[in-house]
This record gives C-alpha cells, structure tokens and sequence, in this order.
C-alpha cells in the first residue's frame, strides 16, 4: 500500500488525493502537522530535506513534488485510460500545459490566496498581490481560447489538468480578477467531478 504524507490544507497534498481517488489506488494518509512546524523537524526533513508534502511513500522509496508523483504512478500502472498522450510531440505540448498552470495560476494564485488566507490585511504585498491578479487574469483569457469551444482542457474530458488545477481553483473568487464565463463554468464541472468532491468538501 501506499503511504501519502500530506495535510488537509496543503493544496499541493490535495492534487495527490484527487489522483489517487480518481485512479482508485488504494494507500493511507501520514498527517504531517504544518501548524506544529513537524515538517521542518529531523523526523520529516530525513523524509524529504525540503521540508513540504506531499510525500509519496512505497516501501522505502520516497518521492516529493505533486506533479512527480502523479506522473511516477501513472507510468508504473499503466492505466488503459492514460493520462499523459503517447505522442512525443502532444506531450511536450502537454508538459507545456502543465508548466504554464504552475507559473501562470498555482504560484500567483498562492501567493493572493496566502496573504488573505494567513496574513492581516495591513500586512498585505498589495503590489505583488496586484501584479499576480494581472497573471491569473491573463491565463484566465488564454484558458478561454480553449473552453470556448472545448468543456475540459485534457482532450476534452476531465484529466490531468483538471486534477492540477483542482485545489487551486477552488477559491477563484478570491483572485481579485475577472473570470470569463467559459472558464467559470469550466471550474463548476471540475468542481462537481466526484474524486474532487471527495477531496475538497470533505
């Protein structure tokens, strides 16, 4: 079985569960205590040095990163529904989407998110939260290009994009930037997908 370090609230952690659920793989949840700072301890930093979950574990093999351990399970258990395309060129354009959701929603979108979430209001970076609502709001208008005509991202079903996406759009209003209506409703679908339903409104 599969041991999956994480914590409720970690949005990176959520990606993995969604995974995992989706997939239907059977594994246990090891709760590492952000908000007792567990992870910057010995115990977990000799789990993974970088001192974040998600972490998968199988026997003694350990691996971080959310986007790695998706990937790792996927080509282990070789799915008949593969997430990633087969084409060389299709998944170097894949891997493109892929990159572009981190740099251009995930870490603008954590770092708006954070600040509301964790941080008084006096003590906002009202310019970097300013500069990281113009980035979300650009790939918000680059996201249209394709749900205008297409009702998922990956092949025009839930997928692999949708699962990244998922715990970052979850709070999308709180982004300060327009929303175009094919991408809202894109958001209300991936919401309403049940391995997300389980994962985020549990």
């Amino acid at each position: 079985m599969y041991g999956l370090y994480s914590h409720p609230n970690s949005t990176y952690s959520k990606r993995v569960h969604i995974y995992l659920q989706y997939r239907n793989l059977e594994y246990e949840t090891i709760h590492v205590a952000l908000d007792k700072l567990e992870n910057r301890k010995k115990p977990f930093l000799a789990i993974n040095p970088y001192g974040k979950v998600p972490v998968l574990k199988e026997g003694e093999f350990l691996l971080s990163e959310s986007s790695a351990i998706i990937r790792y399970l996927e080509e282990k258990h070789l799915f008949p529904n593969p997430l990633f395309p087969a084409d060389l060129k299709e998944r170097a354009l894949f891997n493109q989407w892929i990159n572009q959701c981190e740099s251009e929603f995930c870490f603008p979108g954590s770092v708006i998110y954070f600040s509301k979430k964790f941080i008084p209001e006096e003590k906002w970076e009202t310019k970097r939260m300013k500069d990281s609502a113009k980035r979300i709001g650009r790939h918000f208008d680059i996201l249209e290009q394709v749900l205008n005509t297409n009702q998922y991202l990956s092949w025009n079903q839930f997928g692999l994009l949708e699962i990244l996406y998922a715990p970052f759009i979850e709070h999308y209003e709180m982004m300060d930037t327009k929303v175009p209506k094919s991408v809202e409703d894109w958001i209300h679908r991936v919401m309403e997908e049940p391995s997300v339903k389980k994962v985020l409104k549990t």
